[in-house]
């Protein structure tokens, strides 16, 4: 079964559209990834609220980690307007990124 990878991090208000562009034209090298499955990038619908979650689904882990340690992932990662600053939820962490197994998936 697939796995999902989530990762909590803080966007500046300002450049929101900014950062929304630059992982929409990042996103376009992760379709030619082997394994890769789909991408989404969520936007807090509080305008009060600045952490937006960036959502990847995966294969399994041995495609997530081939494209962790791929050029691509660190050119894509250099500049994107987001801040790895402490979540509250995280424990003073920089961003919060999870694994989760697939259990169930249904598509409308």
């Amino acid at each position: 079964m697939s796995i999902v990878v989530t990762n909590e991090i803080t966007v500046d208000p300002a450049r929101a559209g900014e950062v929304a562009a630059k992982f929409e034209a990042n996103s376009l090298a992760l379709r030619e990834r082997d394994g890769f499955l789909g991408f989404d990038l969520c936007r807090p619908t509080d305008p009060a609220d600045d952490r937006w979650l960036v959502v990847t689904r995966w294969r399994d882990e041995q495609a997530y980690a081939n494209w962790r340690e791929s050029k691509g992932f660190a050119r894509s990662h250099n500049e994107d307007g987001a801040k790895e600053r402490p979540s509250p939820r995280a424990g003073g962490a920089h961003s919060v990124v999870r694994h989760y197994d697939v259990a169930f998936s249904t598509e409308h």
